[in-house]
């Protein structure tokens, strides 16, 4: 059952003590076994700034046959910045087809034909989890046909990419924390049960610690046998945010007593000043291709709060329809950077 277990994905993501290194090696060991098609994964983790092209950050291939990762470096390299921009604007999960708005006709693309198709690859698939912050991670495998990525898998890499792109945010916040910052302080403790032990900040209030406790209590559910008899309802119910603000790791004692610990984990958001921190999360999942449901999930909040900010937002910005929303707010961030 081991090709059903989703959350062994989502478990090395959350592996957040590990080296940069051994951590990316991790990923990409629990996600071979749902994506390899002969051509093993290439997994990455990136910085993009801005609406720019992202910088990888550090690079990982696992059974990816010798002579082809070996020009893995110059395919990416190569692209047309306009095609490379394209994962980060068209959601989590999509095929190199898919992205170039192409069917058979992909089979002549130029560059595929160059690079590509002669050790057998004719499609690739592409997992993007990146969030407004500008981190992220993400993986590509190839195909030995033409394929498209069907709603279940569009859906099933979505929400593992939003617990994914998370996890780097947490982990960077992590790193402040040892360097003396505030970021990713613990704001409330339960042990497995759902008793909560401590709580501080703006977890004090009855309404966060019932939000927290039961995204505890669904951590947990997840884990059991729900994860092999039914991967995708385990992934449903467990939150990659808890109300927009908090992620839930692990923390083993000495003793060997297990907690869970609710750090804050908000995304940070660019956005015009008329805007709510609420509204430019929102916005900035939006101009990755998130749809309403993704957005909802990424943040642990109800799809019909991500339409009703969406509303609020394209009224105070005087626009009508979504995309004159997004290309207002990135006309705003190229005018910043000007």
């Amino acid at each position: 059952m081991a090709k059903a277990d989703l959350l062994s994905i989502v478990e090395a993501a959350y592996r957040v003590e590990l080296e940069d290194a051994a951590w990316l090696a991790g990923l990409a060991e629990a996600v071979l076994p749902h994506l390899d098609d002969g051509f093993g994964v290439a997994a990455f983790e990136f910085y993009r700034p801005g609406d720019g092209l992202p910088e990888v950050v550090q690079r990982c291939h696992l059974g990816i046959p010798d002579k082809l990762a070996a020009i893995y470096p110059t395919i990416f390299q190569t692209m047309d910045p306009e095609i490379r921009q394209r994962p980060f604007r068209m959601g989590p999960c999509i095929t190199g087809s898919q992205m170039m708005g192409m069917r058979r006709g992909f089979l002549d693309e130029p560059h595929m034909k160059q690079y590509a198709q002669k050790f057998g690859m004719y499609d690739s698939f592409w997992i993007t989890a990146a969030e407004p912050t500008g981190r992220g991670c993400g993986f590509h495998a190839g195909r030995s046909r033409l394929t498209r990525a069907s709603a279940a898998q569009v859906r099933q890499w979505g929400r593992i990419a939003a617990h994914l792109s998370a996890a780097v945010r947490f982990r960077h916040a992590l790193k402040g924390l040892a360097s003396g910052r505030a970021d990713a302080e613990p704001e409330a403790i339960f042990d497995p049960s759902g008793r909560i032990h401590d709580a501080t900040g703006e977890a004090q209030s009855k309404q966060a610690r019932d939000l927290l406790r039961h995204a505890v209590l669904m951590l947990e559910k997840s884990r059991g046998p729900l994860r092999t008899e039914d991967p995708e309802k385990s992934l449903a119910i467990r939150k990659a945010l808890v109300a927009g603000r908090w992620s839930l790791v692990d923390q083993i004692e000495q003793n060997g007593e297990r907690y869970i610990v609710a750090r804050q984990n908000e995304p940070i958001a660019p956005g015009p000043a008329l805007l709510s921190k609420r509204e430019k999360q929102i916005i900035g999942y939006a101009q990755l291709g998130h749809h309403d449901k993704q957005i909802a999930y990424d943040l642990g909040i109800a799809p019909s709060t991500v339409r009703v900010l969406l509303g609020r937002a394209k009224a105070k910005l005087g626009v009508r329809s979504r995309k004159e929303l997004l290309e207002v707010c990135r006309g705003a961030a190229r005018a910043r950077a000007d």
